[in-house]
């Protein structure tokens, strides 16, 4: 947790230093070319090994939701999570310590991570289902807004998590669709509305989720550190720890990233383009 702060202020002092909004928070932000996080080491999610606590992997991440109007319908009341180590089976479907809050809720901004003190500690959530009709091109996944209509993703372009889109906006950004970095004057973590200027743009699918549709029906699980050629999550081993065999454990003082171009080198590390989850 410490070290998740130090890197938050660093981050704020170089956006202070390089005259960006000094209002805006580090989740959503993209790394540029001198930043204080750059070069630092990633991890890939994997499973773990006994003796740690179930759930033993954390190589699956989910996107749930926590339905606060009981509708059973995903919208613009309720708290998006990414998940890692987490299922869809009985004691698991809940939020648990170090979820990631995709939107924010009360006191807890978009990009905060959860503790066990927290009071959405242990609410129930339920697995967001893909956008309709079904089909590989429209699943909850990451997506990009192709703004600067360069070759492919580049340093201008927003992201998105796509979520249920019924409707003309299917193949664009739709509404409830949430932000993952900041646009259209809409910050990192927002819902998207009908009328907002970036609805119905269209969107390109990262090569995030190699799972077939079966097995990704359900909101998750998706493989979270693919290593394909787009992008992957990764994260920070701030404290270092490891299971018995040295495999890199997520937990408390981790910090995720949306790591681009991941299959450009043999280790991964943070770098400009990459995507602050925290």
């Amino acid at each position: 947790m410490k070290y998740r702060i130090s890197i938050c202020i660093l981050l704020c002092l170089a956006i202070l230093a390089s005259g960006q909004a000094a209002a805006q928070g580090t989740y959503g932000t993209k790394v540029q070319a001198g930043d204080p996080d750059v070069g630092l080491p990633l991890s890939t999610f994997a499973p773990l090994v006994p003796p740690i606590p179930l759930p033993q992997s954390q190589f699956n991440a989910y996107v749930s939701y926590w339905d606060l109007n009981s509708n059973n319908v995903y919208d613009a009341q309720d708290v998006a999570y990414l998940q890692f180590g987490s299922s869809n089976a009985p004691f698991q479907s809940f939020v648990q310590a170090n979820n990631i809050r995709l939107t924010g809720w009360g006191i807890y901004p978009a990009g905060s991570y959860v503790k066990a003190i927290d009071s959405d500690m242990s609410k129930p959530l339920i697995l967001q289902p893909p956008a309709l009709p079904s089909s590989a091109s429209t699943t909850v996944s990451f997506y990009y807004l192709d703004a600067t209509a360069g070759a492919g993703y580049d340093l201008g372009d927003p992201v998105y998590l796509k979520v249920q889109s019924p409707g003309p906006a299917i193949n664009g950004v739709g509404t409830n669709d949430i932000r993952i970095t900041a646009n259209a004057g809409f910050p990192a973590g927002s819902i998207v509305s009908l009328n907002d200027p970036d609805a119905a743009r269209p969107l390109t699918l990262f090569k995030l989720i190699p799972i077939p549709f079966l097995i990704q029906a359900q909101g998750g699980p998706f493989v979270a550190s693919a290593r394909l050629p787009v992008a992957q999550l990764a994260f920070f081993n701030a404290n270092g720890n490891t299971d018995v065999i040295g495999t890199p454990i997520y937990d408390d003082g981790d910090v995720v990233y949306f790591d681009i171009a991941p299959g450009a080198v043999a280790t991964p590390i943070v770098s400009p383009n990459d995507i602050r989850l925290f």
